[in-house]
């Protein structure tokens, strides 16, 4: 029997009198992206569709080795749906990120069990962040492996990574003012890491945001110090391609800062 494409298995959940077209949008272009498209997943979607989180997917925004994100229209806003993969050979990196985490005590250890708990850890991190004024994409759906959250747009396209941004020296001046602060915050008011923090990870859409937050890490985690050694190591490397000649003496000045803070907390 063919394959049947993402239109058919979706379509088969809808009434009969409900287009294809109504649901998911573009379906050549999925078709190169179809190995996100399982059964399981596309059952998920129908879920989420049902309980009118979405209305349509439109067209892939980004691949990954970890997830896919979709443009989706919903009721209201734009949307961005991360779909992450339960197919992943990585998955069991993701336990690094949750071991250790006074969060995630039990940890459902089965493959799947693993991949909807990080993405209920991306979720429960977007959560905090935005709660406690950190820019990233606000959270609107969470089901099993799929992340409902803000579609970020800039210029009529999906906001570009700080990696590919055309900026001048005091524009990238005022984003490394933001970076720092941003990174300052997220460990005193959100008790946070990132743990993967590159030009990779930040998007810009007039300002930047913090994307990618999964792996982020809690203060009690044992390895929260070192990712955040890293994260300004290399984030400050970045900065200092872009001209900013103090990056590396700023980065290593708020680490050494936030570790102090922290001990004099813990004493």
């Amino acid at each position: 029997m063919a394959k049947k494409d993402v239109y058919d298995i979706i379509d088969q959940k809808f009434d009969k009198h409900i287009k294809r077209e109504q649901l998911i949008v573009d379906a050549e272009r999925f078709k190169t992206y179809d190995e996100v498209f399982d059964q399981q997943n596309l059952d998920n979607i129908y879920r989420l569709m049902k309980r009118k989180k979405i209305k349509t997917v439109e067209c892939p925004i980004s691949t990954g080795k970890e997830a896919n994100v979709y443009l989706a229209k919903t009721f209201g806003k734009d949307a961005a749906v991360k779909i992450f993969r339960t197919s992943t050979s990585t998955f069991g990196a993701f336990l690094e990120y949750m071991e250790g985490d006074r969060r995630f005590q039990r940890i459902d250890r089965s493959h799947r069990g693993v991949i909807y708990t990080w993405a209920r850890k991306e979720f429960m991190n977007l959560e905090t962040m935005h709660e406690e004024g950190i820019r990233v994409p606000q959270t609107q759906a969470l089901f099993r492996n799929i992340l409902v959250m803000d579609y970020i747009g800039y210029e009529g396209k999906p906001a570009p990574q700080l990696k590919v941004l055309d900026a001048d020296h005091d524009e990238w001046e005022e984003m490394w003012k933001i970076v720092l602060d941003t990174v300052e915050k997220l460990f005193l008011d959100c008790e946070l890491v990132h743990a993967d923090l590159s030009e990779y990870n930040i998007l810009y859409d007039g300002a930047p945001m913090l994307i990618d937050v999964g792996q982020s890490l809690d203060l009690s985690h044992p390895r929260s110090l070192e990712m955040l050694d890293r994260d300004l190591r290399i984030i400050s490397t970045f900065f200092e391609r872009k001209g900013i000649d103090n990056a590396r003496k700023d980065a290593l000045s708020l680490k050494d800062e936030l570790v102090a803070t922290l001990e004099e907390d813990e004493q």
